[in-house]
Formats: C-alpha cells, structure tokens, sequence
C-alpha cells in the first residue's frame, strides 16, 4: 500500500486504505469533560409503505415512548458516537449522519450493520440511508445517517449533552407503523394543497401528495424509506383551476412548480413538509403547456390549504405570512398574503423560495415544534468508542469523507465546544430576528424583506471581499454538536434561495440536464444554446421569447408593480465565481443532516454548471460559446503546456458537480463520467508545463492587462476543487486519470511556494504573478518572472489548505516551512491555533494536517 510520511509516522496516503491495528492511530484520549453521556442503539429500518400509505410517522410525541422492538443480542463493538442535546421529549428520534469505510453499506444479505445503545445500554434498532457514496459503486456509501429511537436518562436537564454509542449488529430493516392520522390525511385526495391567484383573481391549485403525476410515480422521488422516517418528493405545477385561458383576463396555462418534501415519523401524527416554490420550468416537453416559462410572474397570494383540525407551523414565519381562514372543509394558511395597498407581487423569472414547515392535528403541536426545532438532530464524535480503533468520524483518517475533498477535519479544543455553541446561538437568534420582523441588520444582511423574499447580500452577483469564499464549512458546528449551528446555516440556506434567480425545473421536478438539449446534427452533436448559468442571448430552446405577456402588461398599466419590485430585481444570482456562497449552506445541509432540499439544490447548481461548460459547439455552425470548455480546449490544443482560462468559475463550479457526485444515484454517475474526463484531460494538458501553473489569464484587474497572469485566491480555489475530484470521482475508480490529477495537483501546489510566486519579504505568494507574456507564442515564464510582474502584496486568506495537499501528495517538508512563514515564522504547530476561529474554513485541512502530524 502507498504510504506518505509524516515525520516517522506511515499513514495511508488516502483515506479508502485500510487500517491495521498496529496502534498508530489508536483511539484518542477523551478530551472533553463534564458530558452527560448516555448510550444508545441502532437496529434496524427500511420497507416502506408505498403509494398513499407510504406517507409514514414520526418519533414519538411526548408519551409516545418505544420505537420498534428492541434488536436481537447485545451488539458488537463500538464503531461511533453521535452527541446530541436533551429534550423535553421522553423518547426522541436520534439522527445524525456518520462516516464510513468501504463496503460496510449497503450489505448484500440487506440487512442494517449498526444499532444504538440507549442508556441503560438496550439495544435499539436503527434505520439507515445513503448520504454519499464512495467514487466505485461497489464500496458502497461512504457517509450514512442513521436514525434510532432512544431516552435520555430519567431526571436529565434540558439541553444537556448526551452521547449514544453506536454498535455493530446487523440485523433486517423494519416496517414503519404509520400513525392513523397521518395515513389518514394523505390517503384523501386534495389533502394539501398549495393555491394561489393571479392578478384577475383566477385560482390555481396543486394536490402537493396526491397530484396526478406524483400518484403515477413519474415524479415522486425517496430520500428515507424506514421504520423511523420516510421522506418523499413530489413534484407538480399550480394549474388553473375553473377559469378560462389567456387575454383579456384568463388565466396562465399554469402558476408557480413546487417541490413538496414529506418527511412521516415513527408513530407521530406530525408531518414535516418542505416546499420550494419556484418559477423555473424548462419548457423540455414541447407537447405539454404545464412547463412552458413564464417569465416574471406577478400573483395576488400563496396559501396552503389542509383540512380542518390541522394546523401549519413554520420553522421562521416571517412578516409575508397571513392568519388562516376557513376554506368550506380546509383552513388556509397563508405563506405569501394578498398585499393591504391591493398591488401584487413579483417573482421574477427562475426564481425560487423555500419554507420549513411541518402539520400536526389541532392541539397537538408539541411534536411539529420538535421537529422544526431539529430535536433529535445528533453529530459523529471523534472519541467514546471501545476497543482498538477511533470510532468512525469526520476527525478518522480511515473516514474522513467530509465534503469531496474527503479531508480530515481540525480538532477544536482550543476554542472549546460549548464557546462555539454559545455563539452559534447568538447568530441563530440575531438571523431568526431578522427575518421574523423583516428587518435589514449588518453586513451581509443589509436587505429588509420583499414579499415573499428576503435576500442575502448585495444585490451584484460577485459580493467584493473573501467573506463565505470558503474551501470547508461546517467546521465548528461539527465539531461542537452544534443544532444551532446547523439551524443558523438553514436560514442562510433560505435567504440565498430568496436571490437565486437562475433555476431550470423539468415537469417531473429533476432538474434540466445538458444530454436532454443535445442535437444530433448530420455531421456533430451541438447544444443551441449561448448558455452560462442563465440564457444570455441568441437562440431560446426553453421558450422565454414566447412566455405570456398579457398579465404583465396589466399589472404595468394599471400601477399594480409591488414596490420592492425594482429593488428584487436587481438581484442577480451569485455567479460562478463564487459560486461557493450559494452551495455552502446546502453542502454544510447535506453532510450534517441528509437534507432532501440541499441534496436537489446541490444537483441543480451541478446541472448549471453543466450546461455551461461542456464540449458541445453551441449552434449548428460549430462555433463554441469563449467562457465553455470547448473554448479552452481549442486554446490548449493551440498552446499546450502554456496555463489557460481556468480559474475560480471554473473551481467552484467543479466543486458543485463534485458534491452532486458524491451524492447523486449511480444513473446520474454514470452520465457525467465522459465529462470528468474530459475536465481531467484539460487540465493536465493545459497547465504550464515548466511552472505548474494552470490559470493564464490577460485582465486589467491584474497587473494592467500587460501579462498572463494568475491570480493566488483562484489558484487554490482550483486546488481545492481538484482535490474534491481526486477524492470522490477518481479515486480507486479510474488509476490512470488519479494519477494525472495527482500530478497536476501535487506541480500546481509547488508552483505556489516556488521562487516565481514566494517572495519571502511579504511572506507569501503574490496575488498577482504573471505566468507569461501578453503573446502566448513568446512562450511561458518558467524560472522567474520580469522585474514588475507580481503584485497586490500577498495572498494570505486562501492559500492555508493548499499548504496541506501539496504536503501529503509530496511529503516534501517546505510546504510546512511556507506555511510557517506566512503565518509570521515560528512553530507551525502554535502559529496555526493562535487564530482561533479566524478564516477557520480556508486553514481547515492545514489545521488537522498540523495536527497530525505535531
């Protein structure tokens, strides 16, 4: 097996090697005290219920103790613990995601490996779901959450913190035992619904369970089937519902697609439903109107209707929502209410926006309150189990699968567990107060609400500064346990969707994908499309040009604008440059809490990206659109070996696609394998051949537009994303093109710390380095640079992680000089922690890597 060494010490050089128990990496000292740890155990889960019954319960209400039988035998050894904080509750649902070697799920016999032990020590059956996978199908998931009915002790404070261990135990999945009010409500037709009304008043309607395609399957998609929770997708445009079409005053031939996420729980009559709201349908089906575009869309109100006796809760109600009225046999809650001054409200087009809700019977609120709350919500932990190895975590090399870089996460201790929870609740509360009075605060949420909307941020898609331009996220909540922590990010989550106007929807609620607009051509495939991120001109395959224009036009002539309109639209939807503040949240979402709706926000950012940068000529004529691949690949084919146009759109783009990698089903894999490769092919033959630059760039941002450059912060965003695909697409997947990115990868870090970008006077790289002259047929700088060519001082915020890969691609120990240099010189090891929590996420991987090694 290939090893790297860290000073003496042979470890794997990645994390898919196994481990021998040879004690070099033997189970960390306990080194928080003082916590309430009680045991818990996972059995098993899964068979589902299917078709309207498939709608299943919930963890117990308070006095809905149980949860299955308990398991067969005492169980095995300990292989995780999962922390979370005491409830109310007398018996709760514990979730949390874990980390795991290859081949451990799912098992050919399908039985579930793991179960829980409470804490009295009974074992407890377990449901267990895929998070992500390991890059070759056959090593099965490499991240799992699983979920377990336990206690806390008897007497135990709420809010304390208790641990339940995880042990081996395999047994058969479990049935779920739906609660009789829940299969009730989703066995009856028009149930849920979502209705609103247009600018005349007409009504549009969707049955968000029971519509008609999600009843044929055709669009109804699983995220958990078990005994413990079972969530579902449904997906369904609002249609008219007894009003006439088109001009003077008819309807649309449809209002707003919608995403409705069901989540049923073990026994419990409450019901958690998400929706994304979105006006983002492709136009992909030319024979159906229901997914034609509409452009912007102006609506009087939004509400959901449920039968009386039920009642909606929202996760954060916010100054858009109504009081409910009585509907004949349904109560309307509404989510977006008609506006007091009678204008409308604007969406604009591919706009979208989320709410967490969850419905419960009339006075049997306790549970949904839970529920939103995250009660239950629990996090791997790096210490507390038996026997010879680390339990299996985020902090394990032998399972370090956080995020598609797959790297070992920093221990935090030295800024303390509970210090970092205090202050996640404190930016849970201020974040909360914002967007439940509607209010603008400090930077970056300096925008009161718009209707329906709440943005985050400046208005310009590219916000100046490093701020959330983040490699890692989700350190510090991991780390500390922290419910908070992940609450604030759903909020984040929510308000970046509020900004997002970029969305493309097919009918059947997956997102457009660039194989379905392919033309075959008699002589090439082509793609008609001038397409980056949105549609930006020339041919229109979706059918914007031809959207309805007759409501619009009322609305403008009779002064029926919103005032915040103008304001909203303004908002363009982060761009590819940093692309990461809009995944980030969803990524922190999906790691830490198997979340349905991050894990289709993630696959929709990747099929954007997709859309943008591929292969394909964009017309019949063969010309190629200059921000796509096809673009820089005619360019390295002309200079080989010289760098070319790859920098930070191009990275955090890849970083996108990598994260729906590791997340998506194997159908979807196997449909962007060619596209890896050709990313793969690029890079390793456009980098500059004698420096191990890839970015060559001519912008009069950098250094006057006089040289190709490449700028330090997309150097290691490009790094990162490199790495992200090593780890989780090629890795034990496909030798050849591991080892090409392993090169590039391994000469791009050196090239960073080499005599051409260090200078040793600021302590860094320079930001700006030219890496050849203006004429690309002069050739490429390879062992210097002209007297000028670098500038902008240098780049201390994003290079700390490439530190870290450069160091264990090469075992070289001037990656760790470097790194002490540029944090002033001294012990790396004491240099690397004085900073406490600033730029966390950028120093992640050099944070453990230290830490590893010292």
């Amino acid at each position: 097996m290939t090893t790297r060494i860290l000073r003496g010490r042979s470890i794997p050089r990645h994390p898919s090697a196994q481990w021998g128990d040879d004690g070099s990496h033997a189970r960390r000292d306990v080194r928080r005290a003082g916590r309430a740890t009680a045991l818990a155990r996972l059995l098993a889960a899964t068979a589902l219920l299917g078709a309207a019954a498939c709608s299943a319960g919930s963890g117990g209400t308070s006095g809905e103790a149980g949860g299955g039988a308990d398991s067969t035998g005492s169980g095995g050894e300990v292989v995780a613990v999962l922390e979370t904080a005491a409830s109310e509750r007398k018996a709760f649902i514990l979730r949390g995601t874990v980390p795991v070697p290859p081949g451990v799920y799912p098992r050919r016999d399908k039985k579930v490996p793991f179960s829980v032990l409470d804490w009295d020590g009974r074992v407890r059956n377990t449901q267990m779901e895929v998070v992500s996978w390991y890059p070759r199908t056959v090593d099965g998931a490499d991240v799992v959450e699983v979920l377990a009915m336990v206690h806390p002790p008897p007497g135990t404070p709420v809010g304390s913190r208790l641990q339940y261990q995880v042990v081996e135990n395999p047994h058969p999945k479990l049935a779920m035992k739906v609660h009789p009010q829940v299969e009730d409500l989703l066995s009856r037709p028009g149930a849920v619904l979502l209705v609103g009304r247009d600018v005349f008043g007409n009504q549009y309607g969707v049955d968000l369970w029971q519509n008609e395609r999600a009843s044929s399957g055709s669009d109804r998609k699983t995220f958990r089937k078990g005994h413990l929770a079972e969530t579902v997708r449904t997906h369904g445009a609002m249609v008219p519902v007894g009003a006439s079409l088109g001009p003077p005053s008819g309807a649309l031939p449809h209002l707003f697609g919608v995403h409705a996420y069901f989540t049923a729980w073990h026994k419990s009559s409450a019901l958690s439903l998400t929706l994304r709201i979105h006006n983002g349908l492709s136009g992909l089906d030319k024979s159906d109107a229901v997914d034609d575009p509409l452009g912007k869309v102006y609506f009087e109100s939004l509400e959901l209707w449920v039968p009386k006796g039920w009642q909606v809760l929202n996760q954060t109600p916010d100054p858009a929502m109504g009081a409910p009225r009585q509907v004949e046999s349904w109560t309307a809650f509404p989510l977006v209410k008609a506006r007091t001054d009678g204008k409308m409200h604007s969406m604009p087009s591919q706009a979208q926006f989320h709410r967490r809700l969850a419905l419960a019977p009339t006075g049997r609120t306790a549970r949904a309150r839970a529920i939103l709350a995250e009660e239950g919500l629990a996090f791997c932990q790096p210490e507390g189990a038996t026997g010879s190895g680390e339990p299996y975590s985020w902090w394990n090399p032998r399972t370090a699968r956080y995020f598609p870089q797959n790297h070992r996460l920093p221990e935090l201790d030295h800024v303390g567990a509970e210090t970092i929870r205090n202050k996640h609740a404190i930016d849970l509360a201020n974040l909360s107060n914002l967007i439940e009075t509607g209010t603008a605060g400090n930077y970056p949420m300096i925008n009161p609400a718009m209707g329906w909307a709440h943005p985050w941020g400046v208005a310009y898609c590219g916000m100046t500064g490093g701020s959330e331009i983040f490699l890692f996220d989700g350190v510090s909540t991991a780390w500390a346990a922290s419910r908070d922590g992940y609450r604030h990010y759903q909020l984040v989550h929510r308000m970046y969707t509020d900004r997002q106007p970029d969305v493309l929807f097919n009918k059947d609620g997956e997102p457009t994908s660039l194989p379905q607009w392919v033309t075959h051509g008699p002589s090439f495939d082509y793609v008609h499309m001038l397409f980056f991120q949105k549609l930006i001109g020339g041919h229109d395959p979706f059918g914007f040009d031809q959207a309805p224009t007759f409501q619009r036009d009322w609305v403008a002539s009779h002064g029926l604008r919103p005032g915040y309109e103008a304001t909203l639209d303004g908002f363009m939807p982060i761009d590819f440059q940093h692309y990461t503040r809009a995944t980030r949240a969803a990524k922190v979402l999906a790691w830490l809490g198997n979340d349905a709706l991050s894990r289709d926000d993630l696959l929709m950012r990747a099929e954007l990206l997709r859309l943008s940068y591929h292969m394909m000529p964009n017309g019949p004529g063969g010309g190629a659109i200059v921000s796509g691949m096809l673009a820089d690949w005619e360019s390295v084919q002309e200079h080989p070996g010289q760098g070319f146009a790859f920098g930070r759109g191009e990275a955090w783009g890849l970083d996108a696609v990598n994260c729906a990698y590791a997340l998506a089903d194997r159908g979807w894999r196997q449909g962007i394998r060619s596209w890896y490769e050709d990313i793969a092919d690029l890079v390793c033959q456009g980098q500059a051949s004698c420096s191990g630059f890839i970015q060559a760039i001519i912008s009069v941002k950098m250094l006057g537009g006089e040289y190709h450059t490449r700028q330090s912060i997309e150097q290691s965003i490009t790094e990162n994303a490199l790495k992200g695909m090593l780890e989780t697409v090629l890795r034990g997947a496909d030798a050849g093109r591991t080892e090409q990115i392993e090169f590039v990868l391994a000469e791009s870090t050196r090239a960073m710390i080499g005599p051409m970008a260090w200078d040793s006077s600021i302590r860094g790289p320079w930001n700006y380095l030219a890496v050849g002259p203006k004429d690309k047929n002069q050739g490429v700088y390879c062992g210097g640079i002209p007297s000028g060519a670098g500038g902008a001082g240098a780049d201390k915020f994003q290079i700390w992680s490439s530190f870290a890969y450069g160091y264990e691609l090469t075992g070289d120990s001037q990656f760790l000089d470097r790194a002490a240099e540029a944090l002033g010189g001294g012990d790396l090891h004491t240099l690397v922690h004085a900073s406490y929590l600033d730029n966390l996420e950028n120093k992640a991987a050099l944070l453990a890597l230290v830490q590893e090694l010292y």
